[in-house]
């Protein structure tokens, strides 16, 4: 059975509102007759103060009427508190595409034709009735959503940031360990997978600590005015330091860029550095890695290609999404936690603007963009 059809719409409260009295009798014979509650009323401005007493499941609303038409009442009506998502119905003689237009602008939702078509006007009335409980559920289903979202993030949050200061101490207990010798080769090999291993678990926790930050909320987007240059190049100098151990050479590809955007210079320099350390992470010893920047048609692009393996185009959908790791294996063995990319995403959504990943056409590897729109991180004077 359709779901549509298990909800009952009798009961519901609906307000007819005409100028014409034998209008109103009869669809309030026809609707009471098919177990509705009805209320009357003559004009718009008598319907608004019917609405402040009785708030309705629909309405069924005529056009042209004494004082205010029914276009003007139906806005009226969608702006009250509470009443954006009952459905108005008109119920017009005027049935050309312009009024229909003007209609549907003003929030209403379908037309019944004078004659009214008592069969036809049930069927109409029922099935938004139906639709009203389903987009109802919906919203309740999705708000349910967002505060269990909302509750894993807070417990992932506490929970990194228990985990972060004994992680930090194992990791530099085990750095002391080694370093206070003499140690045998056992005790040596030992204390450095300790040491490994607790600097692979920070940086898990550091990243499950920052997408939990994001994802709240709770870390507010303070844009304020950056050079761009200024951010991308250093970023770089950061990272040529990492990419010297695997013989990686990082090039800045300058075909123009901005002098100042409106940017969260923090997070916007996380995004460089993500994408860079994934670069440099998948790439092979003495590759080449090019950060190639340019402004086309108001959208400023920075594009990283690497010389790595590439991305399988059957795992693509893994990329941005929480724990997404593909088959593709670090070349320097280096681990992954599978957050680094959702991280982008989400902070170059917080920008109001995008990050994608792509196979290079020219050659093996990968190539990922990040498009910002400059005109809505403009720096207003």
């Amino acid at each position: 059975m359709n779901q549509t059809e298990e909800i009952n719409t009798e009961g519901s409260r609906i307000l007819v509102v005409d100028d014409d009295e034998i209008i109103r009798k009869l669809l309030r014979r026809v609707l009471e007759r098919s177990g509705f509650v009805v209320d009357e009323a003559d004009s718009g401005e008598s319907a608004i103060e019917c609405i402040e007493a009785h708030e309705p499941d629909l309405i069924l609303l005529d056009v042209i009427m004494d004082g205010i038409d029914g276009f003007v009442t139906c806005r009226k009506i969608k702006e009250m508190p509470g009443l954006k998502h009952v459905p108005i119905i008109f119920v017009t003689g005027r049935s050309d595409t312009s009024s229909i237009v003007e209609g549907l602008d003003a929030g209403g939702c379908d037309y019944v034709a004078k004659p009214i078509n008592r069969h036809e006007a049930l069927a109409r009335i029922r099935n938004h009735l139906k639709m009203r409980v389903l987009m109802r559920f919906q919203r309740e289903f999705i708000n349910g959503l967002k505060k269990a979202n909302l509750a894993k993030n807070r417990i992932i949050g506490v929970a990194s940031h228990d985990l972060r200061n004994p992680l930090a101490s194992i990791r530099g207990l085990s750095e002391f360990l080694a370093e206070s010798g003499p140690l045998n080769d056992d005790q040596k090999e030992i204390a450095d997978t300790i040491q490994s291993t607790s600097a692979s678990m920070l940086h898990l926790v550091d990243e499950l600590l920052d997408l939990s930050v994001i994802e709240s909320g709770e870390e507010r987007s303070e844009a304020v005015p950056c050079q761009v240059r200024e951010v991308i190049s250093s970023s770089l100098n950061i990272y040529q330091f990492t990419a010297n151990k695997k013989s990686i050479n990082l090039e800045l590809d300058d075909r123009g860029m901005p002098d100042l955007l409106m940017l969260d210079k923090a997070q916007f320099r996380r995004l460089m550095d993500n994408l860079l350390s994934n670069a440099v992470k998948y790439s092979p010893f003495g590759a080449f890695i090019r950060v190639m920047t340019e402004q086309v048609n108001g959208i400023f692009k920075i594009v990283i290609e690497d010389e790595g393996p590439g991305i399988p185009e059957d795992e693509m959908h893994k990329l941005f999404t929480h724990f997404g790791k593909t088959s593709v294996q670090p070349t320097g063995n280096e681990t992954s936690t599978g957050l680094g990319l959702a991280i982008c995403k989400e902070i170059a959504e917080l920008h109001r603007g995008k990050v994608y990943a792509e196979n290079r056409e020219d050659r093996v590897g990968a190539r990922f963009t990040i498009e910002l729109d400059m005109q809505v991180l403009a720096v207003r004077t």
